[in-house]
């Protein structure tokens, strides 16, 4: 009697004990970002440790995974089509629109999205909102607000005071032409470098600033997620691009054959861009050590506007189709939480989302955390129309066209025109 019990016994174990191995082993789940210098905070994923005590904690292995930035939006209307998406993106939000019109993101739920919106700063809030407290991600700590970068030894050199940038656009032209410089008929260094190719939408960011520092804008009603018109074939863009145009072939002051604006700004071969400063931000101390540089929101038209600019953000987010849903949504809850919006904020040197943690040093005195607060007021989001991936598409498209002389101001955004307002027709059906 006691062998057979004991024979029971062994039995019931062997049979319990792939259960048991399976229950202890980590679930692993799928995060996908872009790859290079898009964005500094992606930066953070390739740190080995930075989901260490997630994983600890909830026994979750996080396998994050680069793409390419100018295929990375693709890839995941594919991936998604096919059931085979990751189950965490961290996404361009310029792209959020297009994944709401094919139904392909998960919201955060009411509650959580009632706590977030009453506990973050008013920018956070600005980024997080599609409308009557809806949320469809998370905005990644350290937000984009683009400004005004500028070389303060190459401003010395060139007789402008390194404490003034330019504020109005004719000062923006004067102070390029005196910072460029060339050499044997070819510019070796341009006084403000351009985003020109690459991905439409990036093309679109880095000159939201002068579009919208006009008083023009994309499309009519910015918060209208169905219907409306495009606003691209206007004086206000006209004049926007004739800028650009004009610095480059009239001014001679920036250039087709230099390299991403920050790339160039870092590298010492332009004295002045537009971009996300966080960028500059992160990547200055390894990459240009010695660099003495400032900050301001971009210039305006002329005196007396009032500056714009643009307020980004990359958005952790929970596709539908993934296929570990409640584990995507414990990871981006918890890299998302006060606690930790402090702490990786003060570890990567990022500024902080949540209202408590604006009053907490290192932030509350920091001179470039405390700049940026400055900036943020003046800051807009991209609309949230369904229509905004056409929208940019046509007009990142139509500004390549204009500065690569493929064809006119005109005929390129009356093209760019009828391109929108299809995009934003064909996603209200």
């Amino acid at each position: 009697m006691r062998r057979a019990s004991w024979f029971a016994v062994v039995l019931t174990v062997l049979f319990l004990t792939p259960a048991v191995v399976l229950a202890g082993a980590a679930k692993t789940i799928t995060l996908w970002y872009p790859a290079g210098d898009i964005t500094a905070g992606a930066a953070h994923f390739a740190d080995k440790n930075l989901f260490s005590e997630f994983e600890k904690k909830y026994n979750i292995k996080v396998e994050a995974v680069a793409l390419d930035y100018d295929t990375m939006q693709q890839k995941i209307f594919a991936a998604a089509a096919g059931k085979n998406v990751a189950d965490v993106l961290f996404v361009d939000s310029s792209w959020l629109p297009g994944f709401l019109k094919e139904e392909m993101l998960e919201p955060v739920a009411d509650a959580k999205a009632k706590a977030w919106l009453s506990a973050v700063s008013p920018e956070i809030v600005e980024l997080s909102d599609y409308g009557k407290g809806r949320m469809w991600g998370y905005p990644q700590y350290g937000i984009d607000v683009y400004g005004l970068t500028w070389n303060k030894t190459q401003f010395k050199d060139a007789g402008l005071d390194p404490e003034k940038p330019p504020k109005t656009w004719d000062e923006f032209r004067e102070y390029a032409k005196k910072l460029t410089k060339t050499e044997g008929g070819n510019i070796t260094r341009v006084g403000y470098a351009i985003r020109h190719v690459g991905h439409p939408h990036g093309v679109v960011h880095k000159h939201f600033w002068a579009i919208y520092g006009t008083g023009g804008a994309l499309i009519d009603d910015p918060n209208r997620l169905r219907g409306g018109k495009a606003l691209i074939d206007t004086p206000h863009t006209k004049a926007a691009l004739k800028l650009i145009l004009d610095m480059l072939d009239v001014d001679k002051s920036t250039s087709l054959n230099f390299p991403d604006p920050r790339a160039a700004f870092l590298k010492g071969i332009a004295s002045m861009q537009i971009s996300e400063t966080v960028s500059i931000k992160a990547r200055q101390p390894k990459e240009a050590p010695d660099l003495k540089w400032g900050m301001a929101l971009p210039p305006v038209e002329k005196a007396g506007d009032k500056p714009v600019t643009l307020l980004g953000a990359w958005l952790y987010s929970v596709p539908k189709q993934a296929k570990n849903k409640a584990q995507a949504w414990q990871l981006i809850e918890w890299l998302n939480s006060q606690e930790k919006d402090f702490e990786l904020c003060k570890q990567y040197d990022a500024s902080p989302r949540y209202k408590a943690n604006w009053e907490k040093e290192p932030f509350k005195s920091d001179p470039y955390d405390q700049g940026l607060k400055q900036m943020y007021p003046y800051g807009k989001k991209l609309p949230i129309n369904l229509g905004l991936n056409g929208i940019m598409d046509a007009m990142g498209g139509a500004i390549q066209k204009v500065w690569h002389h493929e064809a006119t101001i005109d005929a390129a955004l009356a093209e760019a025109q009828r391109q929108a307002d299809k995009a934003i027709a064909d996603a209200a059906k």
